[in-house]
């Protein structure tokens, strides 16, 4: 492993976004049993990185065997008790073993197992793979469930969070908007038609997760919607935080219980305002789940705005990217979401705030694109 991924390893640097499924194989021949999964997976989401671990990385010195592979990792017995650390840092969604090297990581199996991570020995098909990676509550339900009800974590976490229950609540705690700004996380977030505005152009300025923090352009939003706990570490300003269901608010309140100071917390699952996406998920489209630009649109929606500016949702299309300043990143959307459906969720709200007579500004090539193919 060269030091460019050792730094990003021990996080140093920013590790690529998406989830991870290890895979382990001694050799290049073992490799092959997994060659044929990994180019279809990755054909169809190339967010899902592949990990290659092996007792001696330095067989597989043929990259072009290696299609699809994200790094490739060395795993010797000396490290084993460092186990939990590597799953811990590379969070693996599924653990590969080929054939002919279970013998070898059958401690990183066990653990991994423990852990909720979803286990194939050789060669499973991409359907019965996706799915063990979009079945999250395999990984989560137990420990996270019982911690969160323990006495002691539910007094710490009333202390470090005021939880937010009602949109007629939110609106007050926000201020009653009326012009609501929502930006994402796309090329469209930092265009010049933006960089134009200011902060008091808007009652309130909402954002996703943490990305934009050091890049200077509204950086001082009143709500911020959240994957996970790392915006609630680094963002200092006194924003409300939304998680979109209680299973991953629970896991924020765990993972920042020794933070100092109160934050303020929304369910949005619990506001009632993804009840048409999950009308869609009932009416079967699959396990996905609504990006935090969708959850913020219809949060928007719900407050009751007069103005709605709409920037930073480009449906992973622009042909900038993914993001600003980032081309690492690839341009398109994670495997726990529906690009058809986040499309669709996105104009049915643009429409019901139409049908309100609210004004709405969209800021973008692809959503302005998206929004006229519809009639809009």
């Amino acid at each position: 492993m060269n030091l460019g991924r050792l730094a990003e390893r021990f996080g140093l640097v920013p590790r690529r976004k998406g989830r991870a499924v290890i895979l382990c194989a001694t050799s290049p021949v073992a490799f092959q049993e997994f060659a044929s999964l990994v180019a279809e997976v990755s054909a169809k989401n190339p967010r899902v990185n592949f990990i290659l671990v092996s007792d001696n990385p330095g067989r597989f010195d043929a990259p072009q065997s290696l299609a699809g592979i994200s790094e490739v990792l060395a795993m010797p017995l000396a490290i084993r008790p460092c186990l939990s650390l590597f799953l811990a840092r590379t969070r693996p969604q599924a653990l590969l073993l080929a054939a002919q090297s279970e013998a070898l990581w059958a401690p990183l199996a066990s653990l991994a197992r423990r852990k909720g991570v979803a286990l194939h020995r050789g060669r499973p098909t991409a359907s019965s793979l996706q799915a063990s990676i979009l079945d999250e509550t395999r990984k989560y339900a137990g420990g996270v469930a019982g911690l969160v009800r323990a006495p002691l974590v539910r007094v710490l976490a009333a202390r470090k969070f005021r939880e937010i229950s009602t949109i007629k609540a939110l609106a007050q705690e926000l201020g009653h908007p009326k012009r609501i700004l929502c930006l994402g996380n796309g090329p469209s977030s930092e265009s010049d038609a933006l960089k134009a505005r200011s902060e008091s152009d808007f009652d309130a300025i909402f954002r996703v997760n943490h990305r934009w923090l050091d890049r200077g352009l509204f950086s001082r939003p009143h709500m911020v919607f959240v994957a996970g706990s790392k915006p609630l570490r680094r963002i200092t300003s006194p924003a409300v935080f939304c998680a979109q269901n209680r299973r991953r608010a629970d896991r924020i309140r765990l993972a920042c219980l020794h933070l100092s100071g109160t934050r303020r917390l929304v369910v949005a699952d619990e506001l009632g305002v993804l009840r048409a996406w999950n009308e869609l998920q009932a009416a079967g489209f699959g396990p996905f789940a609504p990006t935090n630009g969708v959850v913020m649109l219809a949060v928007a929606e719900a407050l009751e705005p007069r103005q709605v500016t709409l920037a930073g949702i480009d449906f992973f299309s622009d042909p900038r990217g993914a993001y600003p300043g980032d081309a690492r990143t690839a341009n398109a959307y994670g495997i726990f979401h529906s690009a058809a459906k986040e499309r669709e969720f996105t104009l049915a709200l643009l429409a019901r705030l139409h049908e309100r007579d609210v004004e709405v500004e969209l800021i973008g090539d692809s959503l302005n694109t998206a929004w006229r193919a519809r009639g809009g």
